[in-house]
């Protein structure tokens, strides 16, 4: 099924978008008994090699549009975004799910458009996703780069952080049902101070993002208490990369740098640390230049 095009489709008053770039490639896709909505950008002729972006559950296309079109601008890249099962634009039958089956999602998207194999670069819960693509996938993948992925089992300091995060939401919603905007506010302010705070001038981040509570409760959040099999991931052929930024918080350093251990092949030039990201945090789309910036140097190299 080939996407439409339909200008003007993109929300207005994003404050990362590039004044004038060309409206992307928007398409609505059957995959697995779900309607999946994505955009694609290229600015070359002929288009270039494929990179998906995958979000979490409580991230929308639209967030990511400011770094696909600072990649799609400069790069000989095909840049795709898209809504994840139950997110928005995308249809919910079978939602919420592990991150598996939303790797199974990607995978047939990419099948869907004709842009396999590519580079994947998954940004928080996204990350668990990219990570499961590669392991699931393995064909559909060439260079896969995960960006603070909520593993947080991984660590002492990430198990303190979800057990405060799932008890936070589960105090709030059993006196307050489906308040999940003020659920998502309670785990913010009491398991996270700060880390999901769009800063001054980005408060059109805030109220997306708040309309996404109920994805970032009932996908995201149980989605960080899943296990990564290390077994697998020693043995994946795929070229992974884990990543954090410089300004986040130091429990998804230390996870960063237990996936890169458990990642590390012995006789291999697999990586000894994480690749770091300077001027970026958690929510990558906070800072769109250094993260579009990075991805540009890394899938070059």
């Amino acid at each position: 099924m080939a996407p439409d095009e339909y200008p003007g489709n993109q929300s207005p008053g994003n404050p990362f978008a590039i004044p004038g770039s060309e409206a992307p490639v928007v398409g609505v896709f059957d995959v697995g008994g779900c309607r999946l909505y994505a955009e694609v950008r290229t600015a070359a002729s002929p288009p270039g090699r494929a990179l998906l972006i995958i979000g979490a559950a409580s991230d929308d296309a639209e967030m990511f549009r400011p770094i696909a079109e600072r990649l799609a601008a400069v790069t000989r890249f095909t840049v795709v975004t898209y809504d994840p099962r139950g997110t928005r634009r995308s249809g919910r039958n079978g939602w919420p799910c592990d991150s598996a089956r939303h790797a199974d999602d990607a995978a047939t998207l990419l099948h869907r458009l004709g842009l396999v194999p590519a580079a994947v670069f998954g940004a928080s819960a996204g990350g668990i996703v990219a990570l499961q693509l590669a392991l699931l996938h393995p064909s559909l993948v060439r260079q896969v780069l995960v960006y603070e992925p909520g593993y947080f089992r991984l660590t002492e300091a990430g198990s303190a952080l979800l057990t405060r995060g799932t008890d936070a939401a589960r105090k709030h919603l059993v006196s307050h049902p489906q308040d999940w905007t003020g659920a998502m506010t309670r785990v913010a302010t009491e398991a996270a101070p700060g880390l999901l705070d769009a800063p001054t001038g980005l408060e059109w981040y805030t109220e997306r993002g708040a309309a996404l509570a109920e994805n970032f409760l009932r996908d995201d959040l149980p989605r960080t208490g899943e296990s990564i099999p290390g077994e697998a991931l020693a043995a994946s052929d795929a070229d992974i990369r884990f990543v954090f930024g410089a300004d986040s918080a130091p429990a998804f350093r230390e996870i960063a740098q237990e996936l890169t251990r458990l990642r590390r092949r012995p006789g291999s030039d697999d990586p000894g640390e994480p690749d770091r990201i300077a001027g970026a945090g958690h929510v990558a789309y906070f800072t769109p230049e250094p993260v579009a910036g990075y991805i540009r140097r890394r899938l070059a190299g």
